[in-house]
């Protein structure tokens, strides 16, 4: 294992303190520095405006993460910015400056940080691997659907229930009457049954223990349609909590929900209107 103590007490790494939200380096930077975080978070972020005032959170850093080992080689500009999540501590070498006279002057611990890089690398190429898989096997699941309705809808989200491991899915709609009450439209505990149970919910937080999910680790997901969040996907999983590669297929998957569900109702405002006329 990385002796993360010597690394920080050598000559060849610096530390850095950065406070709640200061930027560590921005996007297209160059930035030839290898990073190992030491105290709490960062976020990766990527700018989703040319004006560069809005951004999109990729993943988030924590304690004994190293990123920027693209350094070792090469000098590209920095696909994303880091910024610290609170007052958050790091340990950085220069790749292009020190690495060569660290990796001489203690071969075993380069070693090491060497294997952990490779590691974390492999890691993140698998998480990529897996992002893409369920992102292709839900998009042929969504092309086999022969038209847009509930039953669809609630036979896709079985399907993404396979798909992306977790236990249970609930799909809810926000009450047009009472704020701080949702509709459960769907349970998938409860196979291909419509459902309108109403849930309360308290300082945005569900009542866990009204759904029998207390001991379930969760994840809530809003859909939104033409900017309203009007709907949200809860996915459960039993003891496995949900990580950022998690969630990233998560947010993707609500992309496609919600295009389903613009459909979905764009259809029947096209019904509704042709009943009228008729």
């Amino acid at each position: 294992m990385i002796d993360l103590k010597f690394l920080k007490d050598s000559w060849f790494f610096h530390e850095k303190w950065l406070e709640k939200w200061e930027i560590l380096f921005d996007e297209w930077d160059i930035d030839d520095n290898i990073y190992i975080v030491l105290a709490w978070e960062f976020t990766v972020e990527k700018y989703t405006t040319v004006k560069k005032n809005e951004t999109k959170v990729l993943a988030h850093l924590k304690k004994d993460d190293i990123f920027g080992e693209a350094a070792l080689n090469s000098s590209e500009p920095k696909y994303a910015s880091i910024k610290a999540k609170r007052k958050s501590l790091v340990i950085y070498i220069n790749a292009k400056e020190w690495l060569a006279d660290f990796s001489k002057k203690y071969p075993e611990e380069w070693m090491e940080l060497l294997k952990y890089i490779i590691y974390l690398s492999n890691q993140r190429l698998n998480n990529s691997n897996f992002l893409i898989t369920a992102n292709y096997k839900i998009s042929q699941e969504i092309i086999k659907l022969e038209e847009i309705n509930n039953k669809s809808i609630f036979w896709l989200l079985d399907k993404i229930e396979d798909i992306i491991h977790v236990n249970h899915i609930l799909f809810l709609e926000k009450n047009p009457v009472m704020e701080n009450y949702l509709t459960i439209k769907y349970d998938s505990r409860k196979k291909w049954k419509m459902l309108s149970e109403i849930i309360e919910i308290t300082d945005n937080k569900l009542e866990l223990l009204e759904l029998k999910l207390s001991d379930f680790n969760h994840y809530k997901q809003e859909l939104s349609i033409w900017d309203d969040s009007l709907w949200f996907l809860i996915y459960f999983r039993k003891w496995i909590d949900f990580s950022d590669n998690d969630k990233k297929i998560l947010t993707s998957i609500s992309t496609w929900i919600s295009w389903i569900i613009k459909e979905k109702i764009l259809i029947e405002e096209q019904r509704d209107k042709e009943y009228m006329e008729n």
